[in-house]
């Protein structure tokens, strides 16, 4: 797909609400909730949620993946993947829910100095 096989992007899921959609022309545009500027989709990027999921619609909350490499060469954001969410609208990540996003420290890291460390000694 890109001439570049060396590179490794960490793609994220990104949320955000569909402003305008033109099903004539297959295109659409997502405002996204961490960019100014509105992100492109292709509704051949829409990924299914089931047999009943007629696609997207106007004002709907989606979640999605930037085409990184496209922002980088181009300058322009793009929606790899475009799908229905579940969580709801201004939601933030709790971090008691997710315990890989609670700090974990070294067990003996607020130890005292050492004595040949300390100045007073």
């Amino acid at each position: 797909m890109y001439d570049t096989p060396d590179t490794f992007i960490l793609q994220r899921k990104r949320l955000g609400r569909i402003r305008h959609l033109n099903e004539l022309k297959k295109y659409g545009f997502i405002e996204a909730e961490d960019f100014r500027e509105s992100v492109f989709f292709h509704l051949s990027q829409w990924e299914r949620s089931g047999p009943r999921d007629r696609g997207p619609r106007l004002d709907q909350f989606v979640e999605f993946e930037l085409d990184e490499l496209h922002r980088r060469k181009e300058n322009k954001l793009r929606a790899l993947v475009v799908r229905m969410t579940s969580r709801p609208e201004g939601e933030k990540m709790d971090e008691f829910r997710d315990t890989n996003l609670i700090a974990k420290h070294h067990p003996r890291a607020r130890q005292s100095k050492p004595a040949w460390r300390r100045k007073d000694a």
